[in-house]
């Protein structure tokens, strides 16, 4: 492994400006701040400081304390909008500053752990498409969803912000309700497909087309305050998030979970234990990524299902039809229809 590992519980995240933008909006509903740091072991003090490092075990404990201050989707989408217009955080600056949205998502990807941590994004090019999947570094639990439509509202709010329009882009989400939806109809102008993944579709031209508030100098000393902050986080990457990028890879392979903790120099033991840790397990990794590569190739490639048993590992369609099932509840007939 190239990286050392993320631990559940290792302090490499930074606090910074957005996770008190969240807190800030609970604190203007009225909600005391003593409520919003229950159990994350952090106290006022601590919010004023701008190298502050939490684990992500107390980033969804925030977040819990916040989901249950503001319930339902408003929250994410208004923390989203606040990190548009935020003036202190130097990682939010230079994604304005950016060029464009390839160097912006490009800025995301390094420098994460001082904006959106527990997510990664996976790039898929479908038809003249560029598709951000978004991915849980960790075993996200009831904040999974929050956390990820956060990503969604904030990369729709700044392609709005810099190129002026989101007309052009599409919006797969999971666990669509009926408020979810509204908002991003009412916000946006997009009817969210449901789909197993939160994913945001746009075209490749848009990612080179300019940013309205570019600043090649602005963009540079903002990437300076952000290597200065770096070099206080251990560069770590989770393990879940590593494994499951491998599984992407050898979708075709199949491996079993000795296979995997060989590949990985674990023992079959070491394995199960690092992902217990992580609140996950590879039988539960290995659905994911074939449900989400399933659901890809069904609905954006259009494969039969014997191409796609063959594609995923599976000695005939049977067993193909009866593992997605189990994975999604839909039938693959059911779910292109």
């Amino acid at each position: 492994m190239t990286k050392a590992l993320l631990a559940f519980d290792d302090k490499a995240l930074l606090l910074g400006a957005t996770a008190l933008d969240m807190i800030l909006l609970c604190q203007r509903r009225g909600f005391a701040l003593d409520t919003l740091l229950k159990g994350s072991k952090l106290f006022e003090e601590d919010l004023r400081k701008a190298t502050i490092k939490i684990s992500p075990q107390q980033y969804l404990q925030l977040v819990s304390n916040c989901q249950k201050a503001l319930p339902g989707p408003e929250l994410a989408y208004l923390t989203a909008q606040s990190w548009l217009h935020h003036n202190h955080s130097p990682l939010l600056l230079m994604l304005r500053h950016s060029a464009n949205l390839q160097q912006a998502l490009l800025s995301f990807y390094r420098y994460r752990s001082q904006l959106l941590p527990l997510v990664y994004i996976r790039l898929q090019r479908v038809q003249g498409q560029l598709r951000l999947v978004l991915r849980p570094s960790f075993a996200l639990g009831k904040q999974q969803a929050f956390i990820e439509q956060l990503m969604l509202h904030y990369l729709l709010g700044l392609v709005k912000q810099q190129l002026g329009d989101t007309s052009r882009l599409s919006i797969s989400a999971t666990s669509l309700d009926h408020e979810t939806s509204w908002l991003y109809q009412h916000q946006w102008q997009l009817t969210p497909d449901t789909a197993l993944q939160n994913s945001l579709s746009l075209p490749l031209a848009l990612l080179k087309q300019s940013f309205a508030d570019a600043n090649p100098k602005l963009w540079q000393q903002q990437q300076n305050w952000c290597l200065y902050l770096q070099q206080s986080i251990p560069e770590k990457i989770s393990f879940t998030e590593q494994l499951e990028q491998w599984l992407f890879t050898v979708l075709r392979q199949s491996p079993s979970q000795e296979e995997a903790a060989r590949h990985w120099g674990l023992s079959l033991s070491s394995l199960k234990r690092v992902l217990a840790q992580q609140h996950t397990s590879y039988q539960q990794l290995q659905d994911q990524v074939k449900a989400c590569a399933a659901q890809q190739a069904l609905l954006l490639q259009g494969m039969s299902n014997k191409e796609l048993a063959h594609r995923l590992g599976y000695s005939d369609e049977h067993n193909f039809r009866r593992a997605f099932k189990r994975w999604t509840g839909l039938l693959p007939s059911q779910l292109r229809s």
